[in-house]
């Protein structure tokens, strides 16, 4: 899947200059929102292809054609940033056999005994189990909001969570 330029966990998903950046950085041509709930619902996935920038093309997909797609061999070429809302859908597409060479944790919010482990990012040890199973797959797990703030390694937030 060499296409797959970022695979990034953000609960905003597309959003201002956070993904402006990110799809700067990496060229992207394409961004692929895997998310269930927003395949199924038209109107809320148009406003998320609005949000991208100007003449890039936003695919809106289930995991399960995510999944398919990906053992088509359809992300092969190209230059293609995945966003993902949370990390049980990250998890539940490589329990699934599709591997990841990396995967960044972007954004994802407080609340509910989650810690901070970088600012804008919090989680919990349920988020911990499912990242150290998505790095045994052969993922390289990094927590980045921005492409100008350092890459902290899952080891290093894995000691902040209680």
């Amino acid at each position: 899947m060499n296409g797959l330029k970022l695979v990034r966990v953000d609960f905003r998903l597309i959003h201002g200059q956070v993904i402006t950046k990110w799809s700067k950085l990496i060229d992207a041509s394409t961004i692929i929102v895997v998310n269930d709930q927003l395949a199924q619902d038209e109107f809320l996935a148009d406003i998320y292809v609005m949000a991208a920038p100007s003449g890039m093309d936003v695919q809106v997909i289930s995991k399960e054609q995510f999944i398919q797609l990906a053992f088509d061999g359809q992300y092969e070429l190209g230059k293609i940033l995945v966003l993902f809302k949370n990390i049980e859908d990250t998890k539940y597409v490589v329990e699934k056999g599709v591997k990841f060479q990396q995967v960044q944790i972007g954004g994802l919010g407080s609340g509910n005994g989650r810690t901070s482990v970088v600012k804008g990012i919090s989680i919990d040890q349920n988020d911990v189990n499912n990242l150290n199973f998505i790095e045994n797959h052969g993922a390289n797990v990094t927590f980045q909001v921005t492409p100008e703030e350092t890459k902290l390694s899952l080891d290093k937030a894995k000691k902040k969570v209680r």
